[in-house]
C-alpha cells in the first residue's frame, strides 16, 4: 500500500520534473561510418530490439589527439572478446560539436583498421558531456551499454577483471 503509492508518486515527480533532452537537429539523427553504400545512416534507438551485445558510447569534444589511443584499446578488447566466442558490438563516437578533427580522426581510424561497427554522430552545437552521453545512450542498440571518456582513463582490459 503505502510504499507502492510513495514509489509511484516519486516516479511521477521524477518523470515530470526532470529536464528533457534538447531535441536533435535533423542532421543529428544520422551517423557517419565507413560503409560506402550507406555513408550516412539513420541512428538506432534504445527502444528498438537489441541488435548487438554491447554498445560502446564515447562522448568526445576536441579529442583528436587522445581518441586514437582509446580506439586502439577498444579494438584490442573486441578482438579478445571475439576470440572467446561470438561477440557483436557497436561503437558510437558522440562528437559534441568539436572544433578540431575528432570526427575525421575516428573515421580514419575505422578505415585503417576496417572497423565497420564504428559510427560517428556529430552534434551541431556542444551539449556538454551529459548531453553527449544521453544522446549516445538513446541511439544505442546493444543489450548492454557502456560509456567511457575519450581520454582513456578507463582501460578496456579492466572491464572483465
Amino acid at each position: 500500500g503505502g510504499i507502492a503509492a510513495l514509489s509511484l508518486c516519486s516516479a511521477l515527480v521524477v518523470h515530470f520534473k526532470s529536464p528533457k533532452p534538447r531535441p536533435r537537429d535533423d542532421s543529428e539523427n544520422y551517423s557517419l561510418c565507413i560503409d560506402e553504400k550507406h555513408e550516412r545512416q539513420r541512428l538506432g534507438s534504445l527502444w528498438d530490439e537489441a541488435r548487438v551485445d554491447l554498445s560502446i558510447i564515447v562522448p568526445a569534444y576536441n579529442e583528436e589527439e587522445r581518441l586514437p589511443v582509446l580506439l586502439n584499446d577498444i579494438r584490442e578488447y573486441v578482438a579478445q572478446r571475439r576470440e572467446s566466442g561470438s561477440f557483436s558490438y557497436e561503437l558510437i563516437i558522440m562528437d559534441d560539436g568539436s572544433k578540431d578533427r575528432t570526427s575525421e580522426v575516428a573515421l580514419e581510424f575505422a578505415r585503417i583498421h576496417g572497423i565497420c561497427e564504428l559510427r560517428v554522430v556529430k552534434h551541431v552545437v556542444n551539449r556538454g558531456k551529459g548531453g553527449a552521453v544521453t544522446q549516445g545512450v538513446l541511439s544505442a542498440t546493444g543489450r548492454h551499454i557502456l560509456f567511457c571518456d575519450a581520454d582513456g582513463a578507463t582501460r578496456f582490459s579492466d572491464i572483465d577483471a
